[in-house]
């Protein structure tokens, strides 16, 4: 996958702090502090919405909306897409495999869908999907957002600019 970005002369990022392999993989809270001065809270996608779900539909929690622009860490799995989108990636509670050509907007996205975006100066960086769990730390954004894909986001996850770091086309082949 790297090396197919690095051929068509993209930045490739790769989850670095994250790790790359089939085990969980942890994200330093160090690399959140200049973005707040707190530690990262454990945040989990069964908090994001009132269960079970009642007439009104997905209705957040008092956990979640207590989260907003707190520093959090989520725990998950990046999802697969055929698409990359440059400056961000998605992460669920479940594996996901999108085929956005085939399957357009009718994708298996979960109602708990986080919008993970790179830090603004890596916004034209394009990450590499990480199989296995993933841990996240950034600071988190709840509410509606039409995003430049088009796509509308309700939870976002803001890393700061320690979270990824660029590899060369030798890490790679690697």
């Amino acid at each position: 996958m790297i090396n197919r970005l690095v051929s068509r002369r993209r930045l490739a990022a790769a989850l670095a702090v994250l790790g790359i392999g089939g085990s969980a993989a942890h994200a330093s809270a160090d690399s959140m502090a200049s973005l707040k001065d707190l530690p990262a809270k454990e945040l989990r996608f069964r908090d994001f919405f009132r269960m079970p779900i009642g007439s009104k539909g997905l209705e957040t929690t008092e956990v979640l909306r207590r989260a907003d622009r707190q520093v959090v860490r989520l725990v998950g799995y990046m999802v697969q897409r055929e698409n990359d989108t440059p400056g961000s990636f998605m992460l669920t509670p479940i594996p996901v495999q999108m085929s956005e050509h085939a399957d357009g907007d009718a994708d298996d996205l979960p109602a708990t869908t986080v919008l993970v975006q790179l830090d603004p100066s890596q916004r034209d960086w394009v990450t590499s999907h990480t199989p296995g769990l993933v841990t996240v730390s950034g600071v988190l954004h709840v509410g509606r957002r039409e995003e430049r894909d088009g796509r509308v986001s309700w939870v976002r996850l803001q890393l700061g600019p320690s979270a990824i770091r660029r590899i060369d086309a030798d890490e790679a082949s690697n």
